[in-house]
């Protein structure tokens, strides 16, 4: 209980250490839901921070020693890992089809499974925005939250209010995404859901930015709250698009010379470039390289510009033409 309410303030040192300590001290006496649940929240750990190789080597382990054909917790967590990077690597196919596994794992019974429904449908929605359909996105988020409000599921309520926000703000419709932003993050402050609510900060920057560079200097103010808990308790997605979101911000304001703080830019794109490669997250990968192409370019640099556009061809093809989709299914 310890772990999970510090997971909901988003604090993943003390997720960690309470599920460490169960998993150590307690293992003799704890059933085996128990401890397998304490390996499924230390593997998730994995992936959010470490990436899917180490996190699939550890759930090789805890399949030895909680089969996933007879453990649900952990079956279900080999289908998160799995439709996680497979929306990552761009294999919408995969993706898809292990949405429809979802579905099937829930009961068709109205009020039965509603977690499990939850997650199908979130995932669903992330599927579709993943694929630019974005108005199916859109109906199924809605519907999502109508069923979370609806069985008062707070945490769920405010993630699904984010979803519908970066649907909007993706369909360059950024002025319908702002009230869910904002909508999200107070639904944060009152249930004290620190990280999530930093991540709301964040899209409610990426909104302003979208709506032009006279909102630069107000989106940065908003990434500048925001980045001490994202760089302090974020994964690597998250960090991956502050750092990003940081460099957009002073490349779109006016006032901001590059050629006199190139750094200021280019730092957060290095290290954006480092943690979406651990993540094979090929769409926010193209557009730190885009963005460095564009930067060496304004300064000069023919060879690190070339080097840059390169790597953005790379990840653009990796994303309209997949192959081995198959290999998303293997671990």
């Amino acid at each position: 209980m310890r772990a999970t309410a510090w997971e909901h303030y988003g604090s993943a040192p003390m997720v960690r250490m309470n599920t460490l300590v169960y998993a150590t001290c307690f293992a003799d006496a704890a059933s085996s839901s128990e401890l397998s649940l304490a390996y499924v929240k230390l593997i998730e750990q994995l992936a959010v921070f470490k990436g899917y190789s180490a996190a699939f080597c550890a759930l090789k382990l805890a399949e030895e020693k909680f089969p996933s054909s007879t453990n649900s917790q952990i079956h279900l967590l080999k289908m998160q890992l799995l439709h996680e990077r497979a929306l990552h690597r761009g294999h919408l196919r995969i993706a898809q089809q292990i949405c429809d596994e979802f579905g099937v794992l829930s009961s068709s019974v109205s009020g039965v499974d509603i977690e499990l429904k939850t997650e199908a449908s979130l995932r669903r929605a992330r599927t579709l925005l993943a694929a630019k359909q974005f108005s199916q996105a859109a109906a199924v988020a809605n519907s999502l939250f109508t069923t979370c409000y609806k069985y008062n599921m707070q945490v769920e309520n405010a993630s699904v209010l984010l979803l519908l926000a970066e649907i909007h703000r993706k369909s360059d419709n950024a002025v319908l995404g702002l009230p869910y932003a904002l909508a999200s993050q107070s639904f944060c402050k009152s249930f004290n859901l620190d990280l999530l609510e930093a991540s709301a900060t964040l899209t409610l920057a990426e909104l302003w930015l979208a709506l032009g560079s006279n909102h630069a200097k107000r989106a940065l103010s908003l990434v500048y709250q925001s980045l001490p808990m994202i760089l302090g308790h974020g994964g690597l997605e998250l960090r991956a698009r502050s750092q990003i979101v940081l460099a957009k911000c002073h490349l779109t304001d006016p006032e901001f010379s590059v050629s006199e703080d190139p750094c200021a830019v280019l730092d957060p794109l290095n290290q954006a470039a480092e943690d979406l490669q651990v993540l094979e997250y090929h769409e926010m990968a193209a557009e730190v390289y885009y963005l460095k192409a564009m930067t060496y370019n304004h300064l000069g640099k023919e060879y690190e510009r070339e080097e840059a556009a390169a790597r953005f061809k790379e990840h653009v093809t990796a994303l309209e033409n997949p192959r081995d989709e198959e290999d998303s299914l293997v671990y």
